[in-house]
């Protein structure tokens, strides 16, 4: 890789997003992924807090998807991403299927990965059917 390539986008998956359905179909269109279960096990990936894999993903500068905007809500879990200067993409419908989310985000596969890219942390974008834009982080104090 030349100085002029960029590395390539790394993404990790929160556990609503599942370790299956979702992961297959961004797999299958390239995209570089790890998911809760695969990096902590099913076990574990219960338990391990979202402030704690926040943290560690951002350290990995992993691009993070959610199944929600929680995330942007609520204060401690956006002190980490403020904290830790995480990229974040959630979904703004968190009741579609795996098979839905997984083409939600495919469908603005461009966007994310060229703001991924180029715009660093942090922040919380909410992926819907006709756009991307990010929420503002509800930090106490």
């Amino acid at each position: 890789m030349s100085a002029s390539t960029p590395a390539p986008l790394l993404f990790f998956l929160d556990r609503g997003l599942g370790s299956r359905v979702v992961p297959q179909l961004l797999r299958a269109a390239g995209w570089q992924l790890t998911t809760m279960d695969e990096r902590y096990g099913f076990e574990q990936s219960q338990a391990v807090a979202d402030v704690d894999w926040i943290a560690e993903a951002a350290e990995r500068d992993e691009v993070i998807l959610c199944k929600d905007l929680a995330i942007a809500r609520n204060p401690l879990e956006a002190e980490a991403v403020r904290r830790t200067s995480a990229r974040i993409f959630g979904l703004a419908n968190a009741r579609l299927t795996g098979h839905d989310a997984g083409r939600l985000f495919l469908h603005h596969q461009a966007q994310i990965f060229t703001m991924a890219g180029r715009a660093e942390g942090p922040y919380v974008v909410a992926v819907a059917q006709d756009t991307i834009r990010r929420r503002r982080l509800q930090i106490n104090g």
